[in-house]
């Protein structure tokens, strides 16, 4: 009987409970348009409790305390809003409509961004630095900061973008190989992808344990898209001339679907009306997203999304002092051109293509139970051209070519300045003199090797990705989210012939090895030694064929995170942790002819063809932190992070185009990583000051360059690196009144490394074994942007009229190092000759400077709900093109006969990246 009184009660107590529980609910809509907006993220922010509203707009809170509130409503592309609330006890409050302006000037400043991200990508690599491409507009700070420093390559906490993680419908997408996410494979489709929850660092989010930097999740659903239609066209003068747009949302439909898709447009030509800025260079891409959603019941929802975006652009080098001066100056110079038959050519070209497609699953199991499940496939093609030559260097920068090559002839060096100077065929790639030479080769000797090729490195990847997440918000306390990934990832390396250049003939060997197998270090070697492949010897090679080197590598990884979140009146904490497995090995397509020298005739335990060992890590990861209220506007907040993360890939083979062979006594990074920050949010002012440290134990780094005294590409490696990252930050927002606000943001960091690395060269032709030695990193500075930078912007809001004035300033920026420069011997070396060791052994800090940026914006609401945008934006105002915002230290040093020679001080300066001028983007768009 008490059983039964029991199983009675429980129910009853349940219901009077839930009847007894204080809620709110609302509506967001679009200003203008009254369209319902999905996505929108609702706060209360004195009970720091969230939702975000659903397909039609509506959203709900649970668990509430009666009396007054403040209800931030945000997202991303539209205007946040704070309105003060009465929350009524023991009643479903409702608040009503609430409407969103739309932030035209955002989606501009983005795709600003997005342009400078994708400018930044290495030639060689596919590699990418994170320059805060998607940026929240609630933190002062990483607003002000995310757009008006990313002309100067700057990194937020100088993290690298291996430490920022971007989710699509809930998936992580991540090269497994390098670490990062590449922002240019959604292809400037940003009105697919402007729907973002975005968080900063390891603090609580309900779609990831969290990262060390910008933690994104693109909610490309199409129930999350405003209901309707958007064409945009924009004019710039930066990486492309023109971009058109278009997007359409059908919204949730009576019966269920709804469907959304996108498409993009972006072009610049060589020459023409269209022309792209940088000389030789052009930009041609268009993408296309496409998205469906059944809601299926009220509980269960499923999508299905797909983009890609194939792109073709040609590539611009750093260049040095010498070569700026020697152009008058140009920004826009750009040695990988010339004329062919009277026409432009670049040889330097990108070719990429990312089709992706996502299938989430959305289960809501209660009113605070929730199950995100989602499934990607991605499969990227880069690739990028670029000669091979068995002859004199093509480049009409190479060193020889250059005045400062010549040190005992004064009259010959002037003639060449002179040159240089007035004649812009020297500056460029000459195409026909290559032909000519790969044709009269073909006549001396018709059986001959080419002379000159144009190769195609391919750097492939395909992936499959799987995420699971499940959040309970058990009770107005406590909130506890959990999650599962798991990733199989293909990365596919090899070569292919592009263009003959008009010779006949290629045979596939390496020209290095055969120049030290006839007269040099390797002359009494075994002649297959030379051979790119001993399975397939001696044989020609013609366009579209794989020479040189075709590996693949694998990479599998899995990990599983729970986190707490615990509130109790003013204080709320959190804690988490992560446990991270990763698997990874080569596959060799080829039997590399010097990987079978140093195993066959000299012992060594070296593949190159086939499986290699299977490598595995097994890594921790912990977090904790909380916030104080102090008065409901402002709080304290301090998070802690420690992990060990496994190597990359790209870190850990010493010369994976050729071999097998991994770093010596590899193991995983560690990281510790703590900061602590003041936030308030007052009617006269809100923002944030705060300060932070990461340490980093044990990473891994690696360059590739030719190395002069043994005549032959080298890998240079460092392990055991440790760093520093530290600093304050400061983003403080004042209404001067009703139209002007004024805001400010700035901080002052410290990157450096800790300790001395360790360095491993690896010779690519085999010549000697690879060499271990010491590497002098301590006290150098990470190159990460600008570790100084500062602003104040004045913005203005008047009836739908929209502007702002950015000035910045920048300082302590540093150039990427040369592990070569650094090691033992080489600086005492230049340490012995001081004018050597002032040109060739220190690491250049570069010079700070002001840069001006100013944006303008008028919003038109229409008839019928449909509105019409003209938008602005000017960058770098002043002109200050002698800004240096990035480049590279060369690792070459002039030898001659073993030692370093004196002569050659000026042969190997740092190369350059200089700001472009004026930049300007005009943008025009219309809803309907």
């Amino acid at each position: 009987m008490r059983k039964l009184l029991l199983m009675l009660f429980i129910p009853l107590l349940t219901t009077f409970s839930l009847m007894a529980q204080t809620t709110a609910k609302g509506v967001v809509k679009v200003a203008g348009s009254g369209s319902p907006l999905s996505g929108v993220k609702i706060t209360l922010l004195q009970q720091n409790i969230s939702t975000q509203t659903n397909a039609n707009g509506e959203f709900s809170l649970s668990f509430l305390e009666a009396g007054d509130d403040e209800l931030s409503i945000s997202k991303p592309g539209y205007f946040t809003q704070i309105k003060l609330v009465s929350i009524k006890a023991n009643k479903a409050n409702d608040f009503g409509v609430f409407e969103l302006i739309a932030d035209v000037q955002q989606e501009l400043k983005q795709e600003v961004v997005m342009q400078l991200s994708e400018s930044s990508l290495e030639n060689e690599g596919n590699t990418q630095r994170g320059e805060g491409s998607f940026f929240s507009k609630n933190d002062v700070y990483l607003s002000q900061t995310s757009y008006s420093f990313s002309a100067m390559r700057f990194r937020t906490r100088g993290y690298d973008n291996k430490y920022e993680s971007t989710y699509i419908n809930g998936v992580h997408f991540v090269d497994a190989e390098r670490g990062g996410f590449s922002y240019s494979s959604l292809g400037g489709l940003n009105n697919a992808f402007r729907n973002k929850d975005i968080t900063y660092g390891y603090s609580p989010n309900t779609f990831a344990f969290g990262n060390l930097g910008n933690n994104t999740n693109i909610t490309a659903k199409p129930s999350a898209f405003a209901t309707g239609s958007h064409a945009n066209v924009a004019f710039s003068n930066r990486s492309y001339k023109i971009r058109g747009q278009f997007t359409h949302s059908t919204g949730m439909l009576n019966n269920g679907w709804a469907f959304a898709v996108s498409g993009v447009i972006r072009w610049a030509d060589s020459e023409g009306i269209l022309k792209s800025n940088v000389d030789g260079s052009f930009y041609n891409s268009g993408g296309l997203f496409l998205s469906a959603e059944k809601k299926l019941n009220d509980n269960h929802s499923i999508s299905l999304s797909a983009f890609g975006a194939p792109t073709r652009r040609a590539g611009q080098s750093a260049v040095t002092k010498e070569t700026h001066d020697l152009v008058g100056g140009s920004v826009y110079y750009n040695p990988y051109w010339g004329y062919q038959n009277g026409k432009i050519r670049n040889s330097r070209i990108v070719e990429t293509f990312d089709p992706t497609a996502i299938l989430a699953h959305d289960w809501k199991i209660s009113e605070t139970q929730r199950l995100r499940t989602g499934v990607g496939f991605h499969h990227s093609w880069y690739s990028n051209s670029a000669f091979s030559y068995d002859g004199l260097n093509p480049g009409p920068e190479y060193y020889r070519n250059m005045p400062s090559f010549i040190t005992d002839d004064e009259v010959a060096k002037d003639d060449l300045t002179n040159i240089w100077k007035t004649d812009d065929y020297n500056r460029q790639t000459k195409w026909d003199e290559i032909y000519r030479f790969n044709k009269e080769n073909n006549e001396s000797n018709p059986t001959g090797q080419a002379r000159y090729i144009l190769e195609r490195r391919h750097n492939d990847l395909m992936e499959t990705t799987m995420n699971s997440v499940y959040t309970n918000q058990v009770n107005k306390q406590l909130k506890l989210t959990a999650g599962v990934e798991a990733r199989v990832s293909k990365g596919m390396h090899y070569v292919t012939i592009d263009d003959m250049l008009g010779a006949n003939l290629y045979i596939d060997k390496d020209t290095y090895a055969e120049r030290d197998l006839v007269g040099g270090t390797l002359q009494d070697a075994d002649p297959r030694i030379i051979e790119n492949d001993i399975n397939d010897p001696n044989k020609s090679k013609t366009v579209g064929d794989i020479i040189r080197y075709n590996y693949d590598m694998n990479v599998t990884t899995a990990n599983a995170f729970a986190q707490a979140e615990w509130s109790v009146s003013q204080l709320s904490v959190y804690a988490g942790a992560k446990a991270t497995y990763t698997q990874f090995y080569r596959f060799g397509n080829m039997e590399n002819g010097r990987a079978w020298y140093l195993r066959e005739k000299l012992g060594k335990n070296v593949n190159s063809y086939g499986k290699s060992q299977t490598w595995y890590f097994t890594d921790p990861s912990l977090k904790a932190g909380f916030t104080y209220n102090i008065d409901n506007k402002s709080h304290i907040v301090a998070n802690v992070l420690a992990e060990t993360r496994a190597p990359l890939v790209q870190d850990a083979y010493v010369s994976e185009r050729i071999k097998d062979v991994l770093v010596k006594n590899l193991t995983s990074e560690k990281i510790l990583a703590y900061d602590l920050n003041y936030s308030f949010n007052y009617k006269t002012i809100r923002g944030r000051v705060g300060g932070f440290r990461t340490h980093v134990i044990d990473a891994g780094e690696k360059l590739g360059y030719y190395d002069d005294e043994y005549r032959t590409f080298i890998n240079h490696l460092l392990s055991n690196v440790n760093k520093i990252y530290q600093g304050v930050e400061l983003g403080v927002s004042v209404p001067v009144n009703s139209m002007f606000t004024l805001s400010a943001a700035g901080t002052y960091a410290d990157y450096s490394y800790t300790s001395d690395a360790t360095g491993i060269k690896s010779y690519e032709n085999g010549a000697v074994d690879d060499i271990t030695e010491k590497v002098l990193t301590n006290g150098l500075k990470i190159s990460s942007g600008p570790q100084l930078a500062a602003n104040v912007t004045i913005d203005f809001f008047y009836d739908m009229w929209f502007a702002d004035v950015t000035l910045n300033y920048y300082d302590n920026n540093y150039l990427d190092f040369a592990p070569n420069r650094f090691t033992v011997n080489n600086q005492q070396t230049l340490k012995n000759d001081p004018e050597l060791y002032e040109k060739l052994g220190k690491q250049e800090k570069l010079q700070g400077g002001f840069m001006l940026d100013a944006s303008v914006g008028k919003l038109i609401y229409l008839k019928n709900r449909n509105s019409l945008n003209f938008n602005l934006s000017v960058s770098n105002v002043l002109n200050n093109t002698s800004m240096i915002t990035g480049g590279y230290q060369q690792a070459r040093i002039p030898m001659s006969s073993g030692a370093i020679n004196p002569k050659g001080a000026d042969w190997f300066l740092n190369k350059y990246y200089y700001a472009w001028g004026v930049n300007l983007f005009f943008h025009v768009g219309y809803k309907f």
